[in-house]
């Protein structure tokens, strides 16, 4: 049973889900899922986790993220995108001056309505289902992070940008939010993720080139595919007592991060580690369930 991470490149026009089965005929019995989705209209770097990888997903969906986003200023969409529906438009063209003034104010947390059209839940169903039959629901509020936006180029009516972002951030508010800032309005014109916990799009694989034969050379392993949380190695008996659900304080690991990476001697990876400033306990093992 094969376990790990693929770091793929999905092209435009396909949705998230649709691109990773992609993969089903060559993985035999292996479970396989994805850590972010992205829209059909965006393309970029989705991480397909494969086997026991899948139990692990949550953790590099919480990491940060980096997209080109082209937001086209001129009209307003019912979805943020160009898929919609036109609902308003105003032609106005921001200066690039005063641009780059309204972006100063999206960076650190900020509050962010999520788009009516998303796969967010209300009442279960996602609200997108709502959105397609008209029905009105309460609005979805929520504090997201940025930690870098920049202005990219300019070609007429088309700002392009570099986002660096926390979990749960959709581009489409962020462009609509900068629009309104701008006293106009814009749509979300192409989006392509560059970047995911810190696997570049430059390491991704078009998932036509991904064979049973060259699979096993191009899949990371788990350990290696959370390398954005920082690691420990612990000896044997260190790790029996985790394994037995043990808190344990370790004075290495006084200065990491609230997740640890936890290695045995061999350096083969066991599973994520809860810690708190030394005191670390069973996260996620690969070995037993959590």
């Amino acid at each position: 049973m094969i376990s790990g991470l693929l770091v793929l490149n999905k092209p435009t026009g396909v949705s998230s889900g649709n691109f990773i089965r992609k993969l089903k005929p060559i993985i035999n019995n292996s479970k396989i899922g994805h850590s972010g989705t992205l829209d059909p209209l965006a393309s970029g770097v989705i991480l397909a986790c494969i086997g026991q990888m899948t139990r692990f997903t949550n953790f590099l969906a919480s990491e940060k993220k980096t997209y080109i986003a082209e937001m086209m200023f001129g009209f307003k969409t019912n979805t943020g995108d160009l898929d919609g529906q036109i609902i308003e438009e105003i032609n106005f063209i921001p200066k690039i001056s005063d641009f780059k003034k309204v972006l100063k104010n999206y960076t650190g947390i900020i509050n962010q309505e999520a788009p009516i059209f998303s796969s967010l839940k209300y009442k279960g169903k996602p609200m997108y289902e709502y959105a397609r039959k008209n029905k009105v629901i309460p609005k979805k509020e929520r504090k997201i992070a940025i930690s870098k936006i920049d202005l990219l180029s300019v070609n007429n009516n088309k700002f392009r940008i570099l986002v660096e972002c926390g979990k749960g951030t959709y581009i489409r508010s962020l462009v609509n939010d900068i629009a309104l800032d701008c006293k106009s309005t814009a749509v979300l014109s192409s989006l392509k993720r560059i970047d995911s916990a810190k696997h570049h799009i430059e390491d991704a694989y078009e998932i036509d080139s991904i064979t049973e034969h060259n699979i096993s050379r191009k899949i990371i392993s788990m350990g290696d595919a959370l390398k954005c949380i920082d690691e420990i190695q612990c000896p044997p008996e260190i790790i029996d007592r985790i394994k037995k659900g043990q808190k344990i304080y370790l004075k290495g690991a006084e200065l990491k991060s609230k997740h640890l990476r936890l290695f045995d001697k061999n350096k083969d990876f066991v599973g994520i580690l809860n810690n708190s400033n030394g005191l670390v306990s069973p996260k996620r093992l690969i070995s037993i369930e959590n």
